[in-house]
């Protein structure tokens, strides 16, 4: 059974002749009323009385009506669905994220879906950067945050919410009676860092850092995430390093954070999508999105 035949048996039940209908079909009436036959032949029912003058549908044509009615609303919906999904206005984005991306970046992406008429679900998943990146691959994710550097063929990468990196000490640190804090005044501090397998991660500038200043730190804790060690380093337990983005978290939990004198130290999230492989609509909507708010350029 196709649309053809569900418009024209409707008009014919709402004109209620098929002259009526075929006028209104921009059709001839033998060709409708050979349709119609067919319909019914081929349900099996009969959906029209036609004894007397006019055509009465019957309690068969009455619920088939109501049927065709509503199959007819589901097509139109469906296609304005698929249109806004090949448009990007529609559709279920799935993205990698760091923790700072879901704390920084995510915000910041439903607010703008918030204020526009795209009909997309943003569906976001944390976890080790070697797991996230092999989901890329598998098509399981559409684009990946992340602070780990991913250089190869088949990927594309952009940075996006370039920052300084901060220093987080314990409470009452004297190095923290200033605005800021010299690498060279925490040559004897315990310090809490990110481990950073691929070797462009925030530990291994502060590491460079440190040797550049005089000292190699002792190093007491090595941890994947930055809230963490911010915690503990308010407990007093070391100082830790993160993006001045933390600083907005800042409060009777987490410690303050301090900009490095002497020496920038900058840090960068990246967003990465396969280079070779079209991306969704939707996932291209969101990727320019963070690129345009979040990129180069942009101004915050």
């Amino acid at each position: 059974m196709d649309e053809h035949r569900l418009k024209c048996f409707v008009a014919v039940y709402e004109e209620g002749s098929v002259s009526a209908a075929a006028t209104r079909l921009h059709m001839t009436q033998p060709p409708l009323s050979i349709l119609l036959r067919k319909l019914e032949d081929e349900l099996g029912v009969t959906l029209f009385d036609r004894s007397g003058h006019r055509l009465a549908p019957s309690a068969t044509g009455e619920l088939f009506y109501l049927r065709a009615k509503a199959m007819l609303a589901q097509l139109q919906t469906m296609r304005r669905e698929l249109r806004e999904a090949e448009q990007g206005a529609r559709g279920t984005v799935h993205i990698g994220c760091a923790t700072a991306a879901s704390l920084f970046v995510m915000p910041v992406v439903m607010e703008d879906l918030a204020a526009s008429d795209l009909d997309i679900t943003v569906d976001v998943q944390e976890g080790e950067a070697g797991y996230m990146l092999q989901r890329l691959r598998e098509r399981g994710l559409d684009l990946i945050i992340s602070r780990s550097e991913y250089i190869a063929p088949e990927l594309e990468s952009r940075a996006i919410l370039d920052e300084p990196l901060c220093v987080a000490l314990p409470p009452g640190h004297p190095a923290g009676a200033g605005t800021r804090v010299r690498l060279a005044d925490l040559r004897g501090e315990r310090f809490l860092l990110h481990r950073s397998p691929l070797g462009t991660g925030i530990s291994d500038m502060v590491l460079r850092a440190c040797q550049k200043a005089g000292f190699v730190p002792n190093v007491v804790y090595w941890g994947g995430e930055t809230l963490p060690m911010l915690l503990m380093a308010q407990r007093g337990l070391g100082v830790a390093f993160a993006p001045q983005s933390f600083g907005q978290l800042a409060g009777p939990v987490l410690p303050q954070l301090f900009p490095l004198q002497g020496v920038e130290l900058r840090t960068h999230l990246n967003l990465v999508w396969p280079r070779d492989l079209t991306l969704m609509p939707a996932a291209g909507r969101i990727r320019d999105l963070i690129l345009e708010r979040l990129g180069p350029g942009a101004e915050r």
